[in-house]
C-alpha cells in the first residue's frame, strides 16, 4: 500500500494534472486519460487502484503517472512528485458507532411556548443575540425546563429535516457554558456533524463558523463546525458537496486553525479567510458588519494560504 506522504502527493497530482474531483467512498472521478470519456474514470488511493467504467483502463496510480509523464520506475515517480506540495488526503470515514434515533432532552420546550420567567429569559436571550424567537422556534430552538439541561438554550441539528443532534447553550444559572450530548447518546459526536449541513446541497457559497449561533447570524448559508478544530470528516463533507466558495469566519483566536482549514480546502474551493476584530465573533458584530469584512477580503489560493501560514 502507498504511504501517507505518497498518497497526499498523488492526490494533489490527481487534482492538478488529471482534473479529478472527490466523489464518494474514497473514489475520485473525472475524464479517462485513455478513452477520454467524461466522468467515467475513477481513482481510489486507499485501494491503490484506478478504473475506467467504459474502456476498462485500470493501471495502478503509480503506473498511471509513469505512463503520463514518461517515467521509467518508482524512484523517478518519487522524484517527480517532490515538486507537488502534498495536500492532505482525507481517508474515507467509516462510522463505527451505530446511530441511535435522536430525541430532544427531557424537559425541552419550544422557544415560543410558556409564560414562566425561564421562558421569558430564553426568549430575551435569543432576542439579545439578534434573532426573532418566533422564527427560531420554526427551526426547533427551545429551552430546557428541568434536568441537566435546565436553563440551556436547545439548538437542534437536522439533515434533510431529520433530527440528528443538538447543542445546549446556557443562558441562566450555573454550569458549563456549553452542554452537548455524548457520542454514546446518539452515535454521533460533534466531529461528525455540522449545523445547517443542508446548506451544502443548496448553495455554492457558505459561511463557515465555529458555533451554531454564529452560523445562524449569517442566515441560510451559515454552517457551523462545532469548534475551531474542524475534523477531516467535516472538511470531506464540504469538499464532496457542490460548494465552490467557502468564507472562513472562525473566532479571532483561531486564525492558525482557519489557515490550516483553508489549505486543506484550497484545491477544491475558493477560500476567503476573514480576520475579525480581537474579542469579537460573528454574532457580536452582526451580519451587516461581517459582510463588509467579507467584501474587502480577497479570494485565496493554496500558495496564498501557505504564505500566511509561514507568516503567522
Amino acid at each position: 500500500m502507498l504511504n501517507k506522504t505518497i498518497r497526499s502527493k498523488l492526490y494533489t497530482y490527481a487534482i492538478n494534472k488529471l482534473g479529478l474531483r472527490d466523489y464518494r467512498r474514497g473514489w475520485m472521478k473525472g475524464v479517462c486519460p485513455d478513452c477520454g470519456r467524461h466522468g467515467k474514470f475513477g481513482l481510489n488511493l486507499t485501494q491503490n487502484r484506478t478504473n475506467c467504467f467504459v474502456c476498462g483502463f485500470h493501471p495502478s496510480p503509480i503506473r498511471l503517472i509513469m505512463d503520463m509523464e514518461g517515467l521509467s520506475d518508482f524512484n523517478e515517480v518519487k522524484v517527480y512528485l517532490k515538486a507537488y506540495e502534498g495536500r492532505e488526503y482525507l481517508e474515507p470515514v467509516v462510522e463505527r458507532i451505530e446511530r441511535i434515533d435522536t430525541v430532544l432532552p427531557d424537559g425541552y420546550k419550544n422557544l415560543v411556548l410558556g409564560d414562566s420567567k425561564l421562558a421569558k429569559a430564553a426568549r430575551d436571550y435569543v432576542k439579545g443575540r439578534g434573532f426573532d424567537p418566533e422564527e427560531m422556534s420554526y427551526k426547533g430552538w427551545g429551552y430546557g425546563t428541568r434536568g441537566k439541561y435546565f436553563g440551556y438554550l436547545i439548538i437542534p441539528f437536522y439533515i434533510g429535516g431529520k433530527l440528528i443532534y443538538f447543542n445546549g447553550r446556557r443562558f441562566v444559572g450555573a454550569g458549563p457554558k456549553y452542554l452537548n450530548p455524548e457520542i454514546e447518546d446518539f452515535g454521533l459526536g460533534k466531529s461528525l456533524i455540522m449545523y445547517n449541513i443542508d446548506a451544502l446541497a443548496l448553495y455554492d457559497t457558505i459561511y463557515l463558523a465555529e458555533g451554531a449561533i454564529n452560523a445562524e447570524t449569517m442566515g441560510d448559508q451559515g454552517v457551523a463546525t462545532g469548534g475551531k478544530k474542524v475534523s477531516h470528516y467535516q472538511i470531506s463533507m464540504i469538499l464532496k458537496s457542490e460548494v465552490a466558495w467557502v468564507v472562513l469566519l472562525l473566532d479571532p483566536d483561531a486564525i492558525e486553525d482557519a489557515i490550516r482549514i483553508g489549505m486543506e480546502m484550497a484545491y477544491h474551493a475558493n477560500i476567503k479567510l476573514i480576520e475579525l476584530p480581537e474579542d469579537k465573533d460573528v454574532n457580536d458584530l452582526g451580519k451587516e458588519k461581517v459582510l463588509k469584512y467579507v467584501k474587502k477580503a480577497k479570494w485565496l489560493n493554496y500558495n496564498d494560504l501557505l504564505k500566511l501560514h509561514h507568516e503567522t
